[in-house]
């Protein structure tokens, strides 16, 4: 048995992938087709749209006139993102639209209602930006001639309006420069007025504003004081106090002093008289400069107005345009669902619990678990093809040899499977008849409710127990000695079942005949054949194709004590694989393994393919033959 824990109830291998797709090769085909016809319908009915792109590069520029020392480098429009926003919008708006379309209209090119409306062509427009400075423009539409023919004149429309547009600005820019340099003028020579004024105002006093100027200058006079001092202690015992000399020296001092203490007497005014220098040498300053941009910029603007270029460059014109739907590739579509339904189909059938498949069941059970098998064979199958049945008798001779030569092999079979209509009486049937041939069989009917055996083999049964039944028992058996135990009239299973007499019974058979073949009711739904089944040596749980399911399996093999009496019996396999109408065997039955020995020779050329619509075509051609010969004759 396979480990309860794994996944797939199926190994994954290439006679399952094989399999999967033969079983199922009708549905995918079908699949394939359908897609395939839906898309052509759709490939065709649709209307064929067509794409042209270019690619535009916008220089950003600055819009102000003012210096960088007063904006600090931020003006309006210095955002490249909302800069190209408005680029973009600029591009779909309606004046540029309306204008590349009367462009259009001249070229006499297109017929009139060929040319689109502004709203058409707005709503065609795709135009993207990841950069700075690039658009990225798309244009759709379902005139191939027209769409490449549009996106250009767009272009060339945008790039003369963007043209105008800086040519008007830079004439209103350089007018406005003109009207605000003398007035600039006036003010920077009003500046530099009050600060020559203040400059001579302060500097007669010799006012110095510089501390450490300062500084150094109150030092060397207060040095100057000192020698001045000096000498006069030197003149004093030399000269008297009037003398010419004595008397320079001394004015020489007052005067020291009387700087001394100007310097010092103007200390406390010093800040606010610099901080009004620094103010008009500062507004002096910004003046100057902005005389200096202005001039600047009214030489820019001039260039710029008397240019003829834009700031827009187209790095690509529009392309040629391609047909973006609907494309060829569509057609791969019908391939991908179909590989789809494939991968669904195995998924379905790794996970799915219903067993599909031989290869599924040996690798669920083990191989030596499996005695037999057998074809679906209904009655139809079994009267026009002949070597399906032969390839039935030939597995069956291989379960009846797997049943009385295996090692240990017992005489005792109890039929069961956990579903109604898997086929116990089938296979109890088949097995009686292919046993009786050789050994002494009995084949008794337990599947009381049904009565599929006793319907099938006798008309009617009313037998309630072995006694009554021994009283009649020789109208069952057969020329050789085989017997078959018609079901009883049971009102209390479990009573009945498990009474000595029937127990007795079951072993008086067993001890009478070679073998003893068992039908039971189905597992799952009545208790019936588990009580059944102890008093069987071996129990051959028929495996039913898309009926039972491995979890059915699981819980038989856990009602069964002894696992090693079980074994398995696939049965109502598909023993062809359906192409369309076409029927191919599976490999593991062809015709180099078994062989049909009444008739093989005769259908030796139809047994692997049959289709309607292969034979009709045969049946009409040999039917005119007919009819064109008995009219030469």
């Amino acid at each position: 048995m396979q480990d309860e824990n794994k996944l797939f109830n199926d190994e994954i291998d290439l006679i399952t992938l094989f399999a999967v797709l033969f079983d199922n090769f009708n549905l995918i085909l079908s699949i394939f087709l359908a897609s395939f016809l839906a898309i052509t319908v759709y490939f065709y009915s649709s209307i064929n749209l067509y794409q042209s792109n270019s690619l535009l590069e916008i220089k950003n520029e600055k819009t102000s006139f003012l210096p960088e020392s007063i904006t600090g480098g931020i003006y309006p429009g210095s955002s490249s993102k909302s800069s190209l926003q408005a680029e973009m919008e600029i591009y779909k708006s309606n004046n540029t639209i309306l204008d590349a379309l009367e462009k259009l209209k001249d070229l006499q090119e297109f017929e009139s209602d060929e040319i689109p409306s502004p709203g058409t062509v707005r709503g065609n427009l795709f135009l993207e930006t990841n950069s700075q400075s690039l658009i990225t423009i798309n244009y759709v539409s379902d005139n191939q001639k027209l769409t490449e023919v549009l996106l250009n004149l767009l272009n060339e429309e945008f790039i003369e309006d963007r043209k105008n547009f800086v040519k008007q600005s830079s004439s209103a820019g350089k007018n406005f420069i003109k009207q605000e340099i003398p007035r600039i003028k006036l003010l920077l020579k009003e500046a530099e007025d009050n600060l020559n004024s203040f400059k001579v105002s302060t500097n007669t006093s010799d006012v110095i504003f510089d501390t450490n100027t300062r500084n150094l200058k109150l030092e060397r006079l207060k040095n100057r004081v000192n020698e001045i001092a000096f000498k006069e202690l030197e003149l004093k015992e030399f000269y008297k106090e009037n003398h010419p000399i004595y008397l320079t020296l001394s004015e020489q001092k007052k005067l020291v002093l009387s700087q001394i203490d100007e310097i010092e007497a103007d200390l406390p005014n010093i800040p606010s008289t610099q901080r009004r220098l620094e103010n008009f040498k500062r507004e002096v300053e910004i003046y100057s400069n902005v005389l200096g941009e202005l001039s600047s910029q009214e030489l820019s603007l001039s260039m710029t107005e008397a240019s003829s270029l834009s700031n827009v460059r187209i790095i690509n014109d529009a392309s040629s345009a391609s047909q973006i739907s609907p494309r060829r590739i569509l057609f791969s579509l019908s391939i991908v669902f179909t590989i789809i339904a494939y991968i669904v189909l195995l998924v379905r059938h790794f996970i799915g619990d219903k067993v599909t498949n031989l290869d599924a069941l040996t690798d669920f059970i083990s191989k030596d678990r499996l005695i037999g098998e057998l074809p679906f064979l209904s009655e139809s199958s079994i009267n026009s093809d002949r070597y399906s049945t032969s390839i039935a008798d030939e597995l069956l001779n291989k379960t009846i040899y797997e049943l009385t030569h295996s090692e240990g092999h017992s005489k005792s079979f109890a039929i069961v499977s956990s579903r109604k209509d898997a086929g116990k009486t089938e296979i109890s049937t088949r097995l009686f008849n292919k046993l009786k041939e050789k050994y002494k069989v009995c084949l008794i009917d337990l599947d009381y409710r049904k009565k599929g055996l006793t319907k099938s083999l006798v008309q009617d049964s009313t037998f309630k127990n072995f006694e009554e039944f021994n009283a009649s028992r020789e109208e069952f058996v057969d020329s050789k000695g085989s017997l078959f135990v018609p079901s009883f009239e049971v009102t209390s299973p479990n009573d009945f079942f498990s009474s000595e007499e029937f127990v007795s019974g079951i072993n008086n058979l067993k001890e009478e005949f070679d073998y003893l073949i068992c039908d039971t009711p189905p597992w799952d739904l009545f208790v019936d054949a588990k009580i059944i089944s102890k008093l069987f040596d071996t129990k051959i749980y028929i495996v039913c194709n898309h009926l039972t399911s491995f979890k059915d399996i699981k819980l038989f093999m856990k009602d069964v004590e002894n696992h090693d009496s079980v074994k398995f019996f696939y049965n109502k396999f598909y023993l062809y694989f359906n192409f369309l109408w076409y029927k191919y065997q599976y490999p593991a039955y062809s015709r180099n393994y078994y062989y049909d020995y009444m008739s093989y020779s005769n259908e030796r050329n139809n047994f692997t393919f049959r289709s309607f619509l292969v034979e009709s075509p045969v049946k009409l051609y040999n039917f005119v033959i007919k009819w064109i010969n008995s009219l030469r004759k």
